[in-house]
């Protein structure tokens, strides 16, 4: 389910969400440089991005190649969703899981050291009376590194309300950062609350 937040991003943020994505260890002064802004702005920014729960960790992610493994996506049709993840939430085979409205109401993916191991694993649903298609991934074409996109939040003016697609305009007060859809709605805030 896709949802919408009312949260305070900028193009800024969003630009340093993007180079985080495809390298959570790209040095704070590397991203100063990039985006053209000083140090101090980016460690506040992604200090400010944690504290929202946007950045939730920084992580590593391993060459999936390493080992010869095969990789697999797999799906179920479970009678009993709960059920089934419970059966195959804790396998170490199984790296990811999605609950889907198709068919196949759980896909997975997966990783076997070698084709007895997939075939064993296969047999066990089947045994059970568990609908399971596996394919094979033989090359992966696009990888998806964090997508995320500026759709999902929307930035509103804060006199307004309004939506704001461009460059927000924006007043300091009291040490908080406001945003407003144009010069008319900031020149109104300030008349009301600084007089």
């Amino acid at each position: 389910m896709i949802f919408r937040m009312s949260i305070n991003l900028d193009k800024i943020d969003f630009e340093i969400l993007k180079i985080l994505m495809e390298d959570s260890r790209t040095p704070i002064t590397l991203i100063a440089k990039k985006l053209e802004i000083s140090r101090p702005t980016v460690r506040q920014r992604i200090r400010k991005l944690k504290k929202m729960g946007i950045i939730q960790k920084f992580t590593i992610t391993i060459n999936e190649n390493i080992g010869g493994n095969i990789r697999t996506i797999i799906g179920f049709k479970a009678h009993d969703v709960n059920e089934l993840i419970n059966i195959i939430k804790n396998r170490d085979e199984i790296t990811e899981i999605y609950i889907t409205g198709g068919e196949r109401n759980i896909i997975c993916k997966a990783v076997f050291p070698d084709t007895s191991s997939l075939k064993d694993f296969i047999m066990e649903f089947l045994e059970k009376n568990i609908p399971i298609d596996v394919s094979i991934i033989l090359e992966t074409v696009k990888k998806e590194t964090g997508v995320i996109s500026q759709s999902i939040f929307q930035l509103r003016c804060d006199y307004c309300g309004k939506e704001i697609k461009d460059k927000p305009y924006t007043h300091v007060l009291y040490n908080r950062t406001f945003n407003f859809c144009c010069p008319t709605c900031l020149r109104d805030f300030k008349r009301i609350r600084e007089f």
